[in-house]
C-alpha cells in the first residue's frame, strides 16, 4: 500500500535530515543539498587529511599549538562556539555550536584553507598543487537527547587516547603540557 502524501510536508524533510552526516571523502562534485544545520543542537564536524603524516601532522610539535590557536581564533572571528576538539594527527573532531548557518561555513571554509598553509607553508603564490584535504568536512548534527551526547563524548575521549605523534612510528608520547580541550569563554 502506498503512503499518503502528507508525510512529504517540508517540515518532515527538515526533521529528517537532523542526524544525518553530510560530507566527507563519499561526497563527491557538488552538493545537491545544503549542508544540515539547527541553532539549537550541537554539530560534530571531522576534517580529515591523508598528508598530515610525519612532520606535517596536526599534532606533530611544530604544528599541534598553531592548528589549536587557529580552530580556536577562527571560531571566535566566525562566531561558532567550539564545545570540544580533539586534534588525532590526520584528522580533527570538533564539536561546534552556533546561531546562523553562515557561521558554521565561514568557520569551515576558513579553517580549511588556514590548516594546509600552517602545515605545509603554502601560500596563495604558492599553492601546494594537490588536495590538502580527503574531502569535504563532514558534520553531524547531534539531536535526541543526552544519550548522542554521551556517545560523542566517549568517542572524544577514544580518540584523545590515539592522538599522539610519532616521527618514526616507534615512539609515540602525549603532547606533555598541551591541553586539546578548548576551555569557554
Amino acid at each position: 500500500m502506498r503512503k499518503s502524501q502528507q508525510l512529504q510536508f517540508e517540515i518532515f524533510k527538515s526533521i529528517n535530515t537532523i542526524g544525518k552526516g553530510f560530507g566527507g571523502a563519499g561526497l563527491k562534485g557538488n552538493p545537491k543539498e545544503k549542508r544540515p544545520f539547527s541553532s539549537k543542537h550541537l554539530i560534530h564536524v571531522i576534517l580529515k587529511s591523508s598528508k598530515a603524516k610525519g612532520a606535517n601532522s596536526f599534532l606533530a610539535p611544530r604544528n599541534a599549538k598553531r592548528v589549536h590557536q587557529a580552530v580556536r581564533s577562527m571560531g571566535r572571528k566566525t562566531g561558532v562556539e567550539i564545545r570540544d576538539y580533539v586534534n588525532v594527527g590526520n584528522h580533527l573532531h570538533l564539536l561546534i555550536k552556533s546561531h546562523h548557518r553562515l557561521c558554521v561555513t565561514r568557520f569551515l571554509r576558513a579553517i580549511a584553507g588556514l590548516i594546509p598553509r600552517l602545515v605545509l607553508g603554502c601560500e596563495k603564490g604558492r599553492p601546494l598543487g594537490e588536495a590538502f584535504w580527503d574531502g569535504r568536512p563532514y558534520s553531524k548534527i547531534l539531536a535526541g537527547g543526552l544519550r548522542p551526547l554521551k556517545v560523542i563524548k566517549s568517542y572524544f575521549a577514544k580518540n584523545r587516547r590515539q592522538g599522539f605523534w610519532s616521527p618514526d612510528k616507534k615512539a609515540s608520547w602525549p603532547m606533555h603540557g598541551f591541553s586539546q580541550r578548548v576551555p569557554d569563554g
